[in-house]
């Protein structure tokens, strides 16, 4: 990505740049730099919604504008707008998360006082809630996998590998191909056979590429930053005939539409 190469430059201390050069120029050029590297989220944030657009920037605006001592305020903010966003999503899955009760609670517990429980039983309870609500089998069966995925080879542009892996290339990208060696910068959608979302990314997320199930190495070993992927994962290439975590059902067929962002290297690509 542009912008973290160059804050780099800017930090670096053997950076030099000509005396008369107007400092405005050198504004506008970190500006310009950080704007396109923000844009795309954006718009894709507030897709058609100049509105909503609009009032981004002038939040923006604010912020540049707020003292040393408004500051944690300001974060407090911006942390909470993400935890209304998880409230939100835990409600489509059927939990009964009270928005109010949830902030009294939570400024209770930051500020160290009992709660009523403690962070492991906390954590078993909310598993005790989630679990019978997903629905899932413990296994699936191999034969309801295997015709999902014959299912979608047979539609075009799917490619299917040596390893069975099966992939769509929905766009290219630009420049070079990740190694086993390398970092990626991604955000992904995973689902199983059955539509079912059992992951998915709000922001980009940095993996090894060596330290992912095969499927998932495999192809984003064929992909190029900016480009985006289908990929269809036999059970395999995942899980196996376990599963993973009470979520993903043994014998599941895994369903990724993957972004590769950026590749992380020490060849500096």
């Amino acid at each position: 990505m542009r912008f973290p190469i160059l804050i780099a430059l800017i930090l670096s201390s053997s950076m030099t740049y000509a005396a008369d050069e107007p400092i405005d120029s050198v504004t506008t050029a970190v500006a310009t730099s950080w704007g396109g590297y923000m844009r795309p989220k954006l718009e894709r944030t507030y897709p058609g919604d100049s509105v909503a657009r609009n009032e981004f920037i002038n939040g923006l605006r604010e912020a540049f504008t707020i003292s040393a001592n408004e500051e944690p305020r300001l974060r407090g903010k911006l942390e909470g707008i993400t935890l209304v966003k998880n409230i939100k999503q835990m409600q489509t899955m059927g939990l009964d998360v009270n928005i109010n009760t949830f902030c009294d609670v939570l400024c209770d517990a930051l500020n160290g006082r009992s709660t009523g429980m403690d962070e492991a039983t906390a954590e078993a309870f909310i598993q005790s809630l989630i679990r019978p609500k997903q629905e899932l089998p413990d296994t699936l069966s191999q034969a309801s996998q295997q015709e999902f995925l014959d299912k979608q080879l047979s539609r075009k542009n799917v490619v299917k590998t040596p390893s069975g892996l099966l992939f769509e290339t929905i766009s290219d990208g630009e420049g070079a191909h990740p190694t086993l060696s390398d970092r990626v910068v991604v955000t992904y959608t995973g689902r199983l056979s059955d539509g079912t979302v059992f992951d998915t990314t709000d922001e980009p997320v940095t993996f090894d590429v060596s330290r992912l199930v095969k499927g998932f190495t495999e192809g984003l070993l064929m992909m190029k930053p900016g480009g985006s992927y289908r990929l269809f994962i036999p059970a395999s290439l995942g899980y196996g005939s376990k599963g993973a975590g009470g979520v993903i059902p043994g014998n599941a067929a895994l369903d990724f539409d993957v972004k590769l962002i950026s590749i992380i290297s020490n060849g500096n690509r």
